[in-house]
């Protein structure tokens, strides 16, 4: 059996165009971006105004339990960081590797007020704005992703 010119003519452009497809749908399988489940970076923003200076505390490590003097859950923490800071102030950190955050802000004067605004965003989303007058108060965000 004989081939016909005008069958391999047709078979071309087709082949070629299955091949273009394979190409472009596994372009599109790489390049696409993948939908993230958490957060890579926390920010916290303290802003506002304080006659004293405040503490942040900044932690990775920490948990929920009972706090039997309370009554109700509590959370302890096991590591974190505590600095004094100045008002404005900015901090990035990490989320990795456990992927959980905590911010406390916390006027520790019983004699002045601070009138305080922390926001804090988990990658660019703003998850967390709240603003208040401290006096031996805190404002506190804890997140986890499970």
């Amino acid at each position: 059996m004989r081939s016909s010119p005008r069958s391999g003519r047709r078979a071309l452009p087709l082949a070629a165009t299955a091949l273009m497809m394979t190409f472009f749908t596994a372009c599109d399988l790489l390049s696409e971006p993948k939908e993230r489940t958490r957060a890579e970076e926390a920010t916290v923003e303290v802003t506002g105004e304080s006659p004293v200076p405040l503490r942040l505390v900044a932690s990775k490590v920490w948990s929920i339990g009972f706090d039997e003097e309370v009554g109700n859950q509590a959370i302890r923490l096991t590591e974190a960081d505590s600095t004094e800071i100045e008002l404005p102030y900015e901090r990035t950190v990490p989320l990795a590797p456990t992927y959980r955050i905590l911010f406390r802000v916390t006027n520790p004067s019983e004699e002045h007020e601070a009138n305080v605004r922390m926001r804090v965003f988990l990658d660019d989303d703003l998850v967390y704005d709240q603003q208040a007058t401290l006096k031996n108060a805190s404002l506190q965000f804890s997140h986890l992703y499970q």
